[in-house]
């Protein structure tokens, strides 16, 4: 109310001419707080409403009512000469009679004639509200009625009010301050429009009057800081007072913001006071018991309140007990975080079982409602570790827990999950969460141990089996098993025999299981069944994982820019990076697959420039580390890159150290760094090796390691053998690579040139532009035999009929070294063979912030030596020997920010 702050004139004058202290703070405008900010927006508002009969200002106690009014009245009354009329209402002005008494004294005290007192009468008492009402509406001026404290008017004085405002003709502007909507028809003066309303929504700090009331309180805290506490107050007035007043007494203001709350010091008292004492005993009690969830909604409210409790809701936000609607949300409501941490901490305090019991009957709501993250932030909450995996695991959530991340909210939850939770379901979500870390023993130990209790005819336990063979499936394609295809069939079948509505609500499931299937046929060298599951996998984006849908896209721009179709890899390589700019998902780049692929695109239309930048960015994607087949595909790559630049024992050395660092001898991820290390001895000038190594492939029909094997041939001058590579390649039709049609024809040509056939050799040229016109193939034409590039280019119908060959064409430059590109101010780096892992990257970025092993271990809930194996391998793969040393390597590489 207004007179805790004081008055600003001695407004309780009496007949003889003294002041009256107690009238002086009744009736007298209250002076402005220590430290006011001054709200223009505020202001404006109330100047708006004073041309109408009412301002209603209706907001919880402490939100700045009386502060804001006051200084506004004050600021008018200066401007304007005119007095305001204020009455602060106190307990025995509720009979009606007082109240219109108070009432008439204070519109005397600013000049208005009224008559004098009257018999204590209800004629008496009608008879003066005519009186005043005619007083006032024969006054040339309107005048300006403050009444601060109208929370504890009833019905007869909002009767009265409501006379004084329709038969005053708009001379009387009254401003309502009050906790409580009043009893008067806001409604009809809604449609007629003759009310303004000021409300706690209005009343609230923005963060820039955040600022200023932290500038006065000669604080200094950073922007964020400021952000942070709005937020935190919701800009509710006193919280914010009282903020200040105890980050004056920190040390550290910016730090200090981040663990303010309203379970202790002058918030708590003050919500203690002010809010809770004053409701009942079944009121409090409701409150305390749905404290517990950060949201209430219906059928959660009457879950934890009981049945009424939504109404008693109703009532509650009405009477502005910091007890928040939700905009666009019917029947939704939120405390104001202030409360909550009292509530909370009164429930802590005065049942703890009864807080816990609260806690999981809420996860169990939100649990059968599909609201998973809730559930499992719950239900830690309450110690219930098993309710939490049981959660995962019977809600089909298990692809959450794999393809989670730290901002996924269930990830995060379930990783501070203790170790001695021994039940199934909470051991096949810690195999989950070990695959996150690529720790496939302990994975395979904790599903060995889930699946020796489990009851086949339980639901329940039938959900964890399928769980245990969607991650098993996962960890088996992560070790190179075999068995991985077949696993993820039988995982896919069991999944179909679940409930449809829990598999419509996560697709993820089927996602995952596709791209694993689609990774291991890939592996094994099954190119078809792989492309069908990618593009079953891609049908439908599924919110939440693009992600993985990314990474599915990139595969398939991967398959196509392998097999010559340049311009559909990059096609899927485009969906790939608008899907992951659109969803903001793996930081700063697309997937590894596909800026592989794009690299390889690149290449093949020898884009050298192009094909540098796409393989720096696919050393910096995060997925890049463990998968063959990409660790592959990059090798080639970058050989590609090397050897176009005439570095040939660089890249024989890198295609060479892939090789081993797959362990891979068959499959997909082998065979094209078997190719390309032969088709390198070629270009070193040692065909008979080349022959050699071709003739070891475990598959002879491969295309493009029989074109290698025709170049081998070609360089030995062993005629025979290049007419039957070409032969053999010719007759496998449309189904092999572009490339190895391309080059074969190419082949052919030197074959024809040989023979004295310049007329054959020239139609042989001509149908291999023809053939990789579309694509804009042009590597074949660079690698090509000189007599065959001398003879393209001697034609110039056929040259200028496709410039696009231009950039081949000409003397061909080599350098002896390829570079990444160096930090601005850095000596250049040398590129990376193996690239660092998801977590190694992740405790890169600790060591970068100077952070201890055991800091690091804290902060990636993990253990010491894991952080130091990461360590290990860091310093390994970046060739150094020093933790100081990794970080300005990695700064240089451009791993990390500098």
């Amino acid at each position: 109310m207004g007179g805790k702050f004081g008055t600003e004139q001695p407004a309780g004058v009496d007949g003889a001419g003294s002041v009256d202290p107690l009238s002086a703070v009744r009736f007298g405008i209250p002076r402005r707080p220590r430290r006011y900010v001054d709200r223009p927006r505020l202001n404006k508002r109330l100047d708006r409403g004073a041309e109408l009969p009412l301002t209603l200002v209706s907001a919880p106690a402490g939100s700045g009512k009386t502060a804001l009014v006051a200084a506004w009245a004050a600021a008018r009354r200066a401007a304007t000469g005119r007095g305001i009329a204020w009455l602060t209402l106190e307990e025995q002005d509720v009979p009606a009679a007082m109240f219109l008494a108070e009432v008439v004294e204070a519109l005397r005290r600013q000049g208005v004639v009224l008559p004098g007192a009257r018999d204590d009468t209800a004629d008496a008492h009608s008879q003066l509200l005519t009186e005043l009402a005619t007083a006032l509406a024969l006054r040339t001026h309107p005048v300006t009625l403050v009444l601060d404290g109208y929370e504890i008017a009833g019905a007869e004085q909002s009767s009265d009010l409501d006379f004084l405002l329709q038969h005053s003709d708009q001379r009387l502007h009254v401003v309502i301050l009050t906790r409580v909507d009043p009893a008067l028809p806001l409604l009809r003066y809604r449609q007629a429009e003759i009310i303004t309303e000021i409300r706690m929504a209005d009343l609230a700090f923005t963060e820039a009057e955040t600022a200023r009331l932290i500038h006065l309180s000669r604080i200094s805290v950073r922007s964020d800081s400021v952000t942070a506490l709005t937020r935190r107050t919701r800009g509710w007035a006193v919280g914010l007072r009282f903020a200040s007043m105890y980050l004056e007494r920190s040390d550290d203001p910016d730090e200090a913001v981040a663990h303010l709350a309203g379970d202790s010091g002058n918030i708590a008292q003050y919500l203690s006071v002010e809010m809770l004492r004053t409701q009942s005993a079944e009121v409090r009690s409701l409150l305390l018991r749905t404290s517990v969830v950060d949201v209430l909604q219906p059928g959660l409210i009457e879950e934890l309140g009981g049945p009424s409790a939504g109404q008693t809701l109703v009532s509650l936000s009405a009477g502005n007990v910091l007890v928040e609607p939700l905009p666009d949300h019917p029947g939704w409501y939120r405390y104001h975080p202030f409360l909550r941490d009292l509530l909370r901490a009164e429930l802590a305090y005065e049942s703890p079982r009864q807080r816990q019991q609260l806690l999981k009957k809420a996860a169990d709501w939100f649990a059968r409602e599909g609201l998973l993250e809730a559930a499992v932030g719950l239900a830690s909450e309450a110690g219930a570790w098993s309710d939490a995996s049981a959660y995962v695991v019977d809600g089909l959530a298990i692809g959450a827990v794999l393809l989670g991340d730290d901002s996924c909210g269930v990830y995060v939850t379930l990783r501070k999950m203790p170790p001695d939770v021994g039940d199934p379901a909470a051991r096949v979500v810690r195999a989950a969460l070990a695959l996150t870390d690529r720790d496939t023993a302990w994975c395979t130990r904790e599903l060995e141990q889930a699946c020796t209790s489990l009851v086949p005819e339980s639901d329940h336990d039938q959900a964890v089996e399928l769980a245990a063979d969607i991650v098993r499936t996962v960890c088996s394609s992560l070790t190179g098993d075999p068995r991985t295809a077949l696993l993820a069939d039988l995982a896919e079948q069991k999944l179909g025999t679940r409930d449809r509505r829990k598999l419509a609500a996560h697709p993820e499931l089927a996602l995952l299981i596709r791209a694993v299937k689609a990774r291991a046929l890939l592996q094994d060298g099954d190119i078809a069944g792989a492309r069908a599951a990618l593009v079953a996998a891609v049908g439908a984006v599924v919110p939440g994982y693009e992600n993985l849908t990314a990474a599915c896209l990139g595969y398939l721009a991967l398959l196509d820019s392998a097999e010559g179709a340049l311009r559909d890899a990059r096609e899927w390589a485009a969906r790939s990076v608008a899907l992951t700019e659109c969803a903001g998902v793996l930081a700063e780049w697309p997937p590894a697959a596909t800026e592989i692929a794009l690299a390889g695109v690149s290449i093949e239309r020898h884009e050298l420039r192009d094909g540098d930048d796409h393989v720096r960015a696919a050393m910096r994607s995060f997925d890049a580390c463990d998968e063959p087949v990409l660790q592959a595909r990059a090798a080639v790559v970058q050989a590609r890159l090397l050897e176009a630049r005439g570095a040939l024992d660089e890249a024989m050395a890198l295609v060479e150290a892939a090789a081993d660092r797959t362990g891979v001898d068959i499959g997909w991820p082998a065979r094209p760094l078997q190719v390309e290390a032969a088709k390198l001895k070629v270009a070193q000038g040692w065909p008979d090796e080349a022959a050699r190594m071709i003739e070891q492939l475990d598959d002879r029909t491969d295309a493009v390691g029989t074109l290698v094997l025709g170049q081998a041939h070609l360089q030995r001058e062993n005629w025979t053998g290049v007419a039957a590579s070409v032969s053999r390649i010719l007759a496998q039709g449309n189904e092999m690579p572009l490339q190895a049609t391309v080059g074969a024809r190419l082949l052919e040509a030197a074959y024809e040139l040989h023979r004295g056939e310049s007329g054959r050799a020239r139609t042989a040229v001509a149908d291999a532009v023809r053939l990789a016109r579309p694509e804009e193939l042009r590597r074949p034409f660079w690698e090509a035999a000189p007599a065959v590039r001398q003879l393209l280019e001697s034609d110039p119908e056929l040259v200028g009929q496709n410039p696009w060959l231009r950039p081949v064409l000409g003397p061909r430059t080599r350098t002896v070294r390829i570079r990444t590109a160096a930090a601005p101010g850095r000596a250049d780096a040398e590129p990376i063979i193996e690239p660092l892992t998801p977590k190694e990257m992740e405790v890169l970025g600790h060591l970068s912030e100077l952070l201890t092993t055991e800091e690091i271990a804290l902060e990636m809930y993990v253990s010491v030596n894991t952080v130091r194996t990461h360590i290990r391998n860091i310093l390994r793969k970046l060739a150094v020997s020093r933790r100081n040393e990794a970080v300005r390597r990695a700064r240089a590489l451009s791993l990390i920010p500098a």
